[in-house]
């Protein structure tokens, strides 16, 4: 089903069954959590992206000694999965598993930006529910917590935090775990292409299918492509296997001169691998989707490039990474708020991302890495 469809049922039935709930909820303002909670739920449903920037609140939860269960679907999953301080994993699609666990954990913390169905889940699930204010499913939140627009994602999670007596805010992301089986498959892969010994770059030039507009154009990855090759660096183009046609279209604008030195990779690799992959990069650039912060989770010196959504939000996480961003001057920018769920068609053809240069994406590189 077209994402636009799921998000008109949430949006319509969702406020339809709120509605019913609401008599149900407490009215009493809150500000604090029974510090004798134990069982806490998080609520994660959607992008590898979001996921990775709600794990240093988790794990500070963990630190204080609350049991963590996160409920999850498959495109959210494979990050916890790949982490030590989560005690249970729950399938959205479990449905029957689901329903037992009516009214089940002491605490719901809805993570979600807008979707209702995540509210809904928490009321189910919940004694309590932690949400963001601001929109109309937070009629089922016990406690509501401010969302600040031009505030890191990082640290909107973190303030999630406070009704629990912690005040936290970290410098770094958390990196996800690989085996000794993933560094064997990626080391072998690299061999496979003469890469083990090479300097390289990593390439990211796909982008999350909620806005595409968010994508650098294909001509100008294949000229920083170029100036990288002369430089003396081997590029990876990255992704899953949605990717590879997006690589091989920038792949076919690269000069012939250089092909030998430029490799698709999309769809080589799964997660854990991809993680361990990215500790090899120099450096890695991205449009704004998760593999960027998948790459800054991982300590690899990241670059985003920005134009439909604001790098105050979204930039990749931690000291040394940079974001590209030169759309002051459009007042359709940015034209993405995840938080009210807003993800406006852009009628200008990516204008905002067309002000970002070739020579600003490669003096960025050139200024973490060195010529």
């Amino acid at each position: 089903m077209a994402i636009s469809i799921l998000r008109k049922l949430d949006k319509y039935l969702g406020n339809f069954i709120i509605l019913i709930l609401t008599p149900t909820t407490s009215k009493k303002p809150r500000s604090e959590i029974n510090l004798n909670t134990s069982k806490i739920l998080i609520i994660r449903l959607w992008t590898l992206g979001e996921s990775l920037l709600t794990l240093p609140m988790i794990k500070k939860l963990k630190e204080n000694g609350y049991d963590i269960s996160v409920l999850v679907t498959k495109r959210s999953k494979g990050v916890f999965e790949n982490v030590d301080f989560v005690d249970e994993i729950i399938d959205l699609g479990d449905f029957f598993k689901i329903i037992k666990k009516f009214k089940k954990y002491d605490v719901v913390i809805d993570t979600e930006p807008y979707l209702n169905i995540s509210a809904i889940l928490g009321w189910f699930l919940g004694k309590k529910v932690v949400g963001f204010k601001g929109l109309f499913r937070d009629k089922l939140y016990d406690l509501k917590i401010e969302y600040i627009d031009k505030t890191h994602a990082v640290y909107n999670f973190c303030n999630m935090l406070r009704p629990f007596g912690i005040d936290y805010k970290p410098e770094k992301l958390i990196p996800l775990k690989y085996t000794e089986k993933d560094r064997e498959n990626v080391d072998k892969l690299l061999k496979e292409y003469s890469l083990e010994d090479k300097k390289l770059i990593g390439i990211h030039c796909g982008t999350a299918e909620t806005a595409p507009w968010r994508s650098w154009k294909k001509e100008k990855f294949a000229k920083l492509i170029e100036k990288l090759v002369e430089d003396g660096f081997y590029v990876i183009l990255t992704g899953s296997k949605g990717d590879y046609k997006v690589n091989e279209k920038v792949l076919n604008l690269v000069d012939d001169r250089f092909n030998d030195k430029v490799f698709n990779f999309a769809g080589k690799t799964n997660l854990r691998e991809f993680a361990y992959l990215l500790t090899k990069f120099e450096v890695f650039i991205s449009n704004d989707t998760g593999p960027m912060h998948l790459s800054a989770a991982m300590e690899t010196k990241t670059i985003g490039l920005f134009g439909p959504n604001l790098p105050e939000r979204f930039a990749p996480f931690g000291r040394g990474n940079i974001a590209i961003y030169k759309a002051d001057s459009l007042d359709c920018s940015p034209c993405i708020n995840v938080h009210k769920g807003e993800f406006k068609e852009c009628k200008l053809n990516g204008k905002c991302m067309d002000l970002i240069e070739v020579e600003d994406v490669y003096s960025a590189i050139i200024n973490l890495v060195g010529k």
